[in-house]
């Protein structure tokens, strides 16, 4: 049965996915160790920092489940947070009913509490995750509750998460119980491109998929590292983008491309034929072949292709040296784009290995011992012709720059 893949990308990595599972890496297991470590410290007292997505909430929250069965935790969410908010959550959290009461009055309450927990039994925690987007007159609030002690001991243990600005608020001037609790700090890391790939796969794995590995090869894994630099917020997004585009079929490396590159340009926006040319046009096909003996056709109908060994690719070519998906077709209607997907034995045309090239009429495809010939490839007009003579880093640039330049001449004309 095959997977939907739009669904098992929502459930891997949408909006609730961090409530089905938490992949855990390194950063996040020894941040884990660093923040418990840093409660239990003499001052109590930790920040967590890293950029948008790296996995802050992830870590504070599991924190705070870890600590909550023997001890008062309260986690809060400090993006335009007031004071009277931040008090009412704290105390709704350590168990205790609040009504109409001033901000005076919901203070004492919050010192009271602390500090005769601190003498009978243990400091309470608060976590503030975000705390860079507070409110100043709530930063200061989070300074006083920091000075309250009980018999030389600190009565509030703090942990505070935000990205890098938030070093420079706690020690500012108004900051000075901040400062005096002297706070350690640890720097969020971003995954290596083995995690990103566990990371990746365990996620699909968690929403049901047993062909996760499939979903998202080797080759795909490190381009989307490369796109979130290793940020599993980040990582989410891309991977999910990536699984919309890629049509039902396994993610491959063009449609980890968003809009307004050029693999993207290449696989997405082809332009449309006009009735009379595309009358007289026939679609493009390959003649498959091994060994000189015909094995079949295949004759364009979408405007990406798929080649490889898999079940998945429109193409399937059953030979050892094939990846599974191992390259991609892109159609045009001014040229028709091969990209290799960073196959293990590579692909060649007309005995030269390529990474993309455009293909014209009876150029040969060679993968392992079967030979793609193509036929009815799209008309190359001049200005593409001069782009074969280039580099295929820079000719497959020049092409997308060309086609554009093309799109923005006919919106003109249409002006």
């Amino acid at each position: 049965m095959q997977e939907n893949y739009s669904v098992l990308g929502d459930r891997a990595f949408g909006g609730d996915a961090d409530a089905l599972t938490v992949i855990k890496y390194r950063s996040h297991h020894d941040a884990l160790k660093f923040l418990q470590s840093a409660l239990r410290g003499p001052n109590g007292i930790g920040l967590l920092y890293g950029p948008s997505g790296s996995g802050k909430t992830v870590i504070t929250r599991e924190l705070a489940m870890q600590l909550s069965s023997d001890t008062d935790v309260a986690f809060v969410d400090g993006r335009q947070l007031k004071p009277h908010g931040l008090l009412t959550r704290m105390l709704a959290q350590y168990g205790h009913a609040t009504s109409d009461e001033s901000e005076e009055e919901l203070l004492k309450e919050v010192a009271d509490f602390v500090l005769e927990q601190t003498r009978s039994w243990q400091a309470p925690v608060l976590i503030v995750d975000n705390v860079d987007r507070m409110y100043p007159s709530s930063l200061r609030l989070l300074n006083t509750l920091a000075a309250l002690a009980m018999q030389g001991r600190f009565a509030l243990r703090l942990i505070l998460a935000g990205d890098k600005s938030m070093q420079t608020l706690v020690e500012s001037d108004g900051m000075t119980s901040f400062i005096q609790r002297d706070p350690v700090m640890y720097s969020l890391l971003p995954l290596s491109s083995k995690e990103t790939m566990i990371y990746l796969h365990a996620r699909m794995q968690a929403a049901g998929s047993e062909r996760a590995d499939t979903i998202f090869p080797f080759d795909v894994c490190d381009r989307l590292r490369e796109q979130s630099d290793g940020w599993p917020g980040r990582l989410n997004q891309f991977a999910l983008e990536a699984i919309k585009r890629s049509d039902g079929f396994p993610v491959s490396v063009v449609d980890t491309y968003a809009p307004g590159e050029a693999a993207a340009d290449s696989s997405r926006q082809i332009p449309v034929l006009g009735k009379d040319e595309a009358v007289s046009r026939l679609p493009p096909k390959l003649i498959i072949t091994r060994d000189g003996e015909t094995l079949g056709e295949f004759t364009f109908k979408e405007k990406k292709v798929l080649v490889g060994r898999s079940d998945f690719a429109d193409v399937i070519v059953d030979d050892d040296y094939v990846s599974k998906i191992h390259a991609a077709l892109l159609l045009y209607t001014d040229a028709l784009v091969l990209l290799d997907l960073n196959s293990a034995n590579g692909t060649t045309v007309n005995s030269v290995k390529v990474g993309k090239t455009i293909l014209r009429n009876d150029d040969i495809i060679s993968l392992g011992s079967h030979r793609l010939k193509v036929e009815n490839a799209p008309e190359i007009g001049a200005d593409v012709e001069e782009l074969l003579k280039s580099p295929d880093t820079i000719k497959m640039k020049n092409l997308v720059d060309l086609r554009r330049q093309r799109a923005r001449r006919r919106m003109q004309a249409t002006k």
